[in-house]
């Protein structure tokens, strides 16, 4: 009886070695295994990719308050810069902007003012209370009210980083294909400019990525008079405005603008991660 039992546990454990030398085609490792002296790791390694992100304070210690940022990649390439929150109703712009200023890019520069109008911000309207709408008197000026100033100090930083692009964001009621005039789900490219080719290749890879039809964007030629968009010509840059609707949900609306932003910063040749 004993000597069977004996037999069994022998055969028990020689099928074990057996398997293990299949599972792992090591005897030499299958052994330390067991005896509990030896692991692996397995390590997939990406490329690091390594950016400076500075913030600089706007009109500090006033209600206007509010923050800059550089986001660097010691990789040269073009400089882009994104404008959110010059209509303090218009939550989706400021919202988008506040999370491209976490972005990390593979190339070139993105500054990010996501939050350009606060006192508009925090009362919930276009305007900052008791001012006009600061996308209405650019190129400001230091010497009228805050929002001139407002305007001065965003055209300083346009002349002092030379951006190739800036793009600022914004929100429409309702949409423009349904509503024409009412612009929401378009990007606006002022007539003058002449860089079409590069904001139609940008607005095609939009569109390719929106499976619904009624909520890809369009073109339209012009921008108001006074707008950051005409400051940004002004100041010998390139620029775009971006209108998403209202009628969709908050969350979609911020979705659309990071990825009008993404498809420029990729048909510029910088990749976000």
């Amino acid at each position: 009886m004993f000597g069977k039992r004996r037999s069994y546990v022998i055969m028990y454990f020689l099928a074990a070695a057996i398997l293990l030398l299949t599972l792992t085609g090591d005897g030499s490792n299958a052994l330390r295994r067991i005896r509990g002296l030896h692991s692996e790791r397995v390590t997939v390694s990406e490329p690091e990719i390594t950016t400076v992100r500075t913030e600089k304070v706007l009109m500090e210690g006033s209600p206007w308050e509010t923050i800059f940022y550089k986001i660097a990649s010691p990789v040269e390439g073009p400089t882009v810069m994104v404008i959110g929150g010059i209509h303090g109703d218009e939550p989706a712009g400021y919202m988008a902007a506040d999370e491209i200023a976490n972005w990390v890019i593979d190339r070139g520069t993105l500054l990010v003012l996501p939050r350009a109008n606060v006192p508009a911000i925090e009362a919930g309207t276009r305007n900052a209370p008791g001012e006009p709408d600061l996308n209405r008197v650019f190129p400001g000026g230091f010497d009228d009210g805050p929002a001139e100033e407002m305007a001065a100090v965003i055209m300083e930083l346009i002349i002092e980083y030379e951006p190739t692009w800036v793009l600022d964001l914004h929100e429409a009621e309702y949409c423009e294909r349904l509503i024409p005039g009412a612009l929401g789900q378009t990007v606006l490219y002022p007539r003058k400019a002449d860089s079409l080719d590069i904001v139609e290749e940008l607005l095609a890879a939009v569109n390719r990525s929106i499976y619904n039809e009624k909520n890809h964007f369009l073109l339209l030629r012009g921008v108001a008079r006074g707008s950051a968009a005409k400051g940004t010509l002004m100041a010998g840059a390139d620029g775009i405005i971006i209108e998403t609707c209202e009628q969709m949900h908050i969350d979609e609306r911020i979705q659309y603008q990071c990825q009008v932003v993404s498809a420029m910063l990729y048909t510029l040749g910088i990749t976000v991660y």
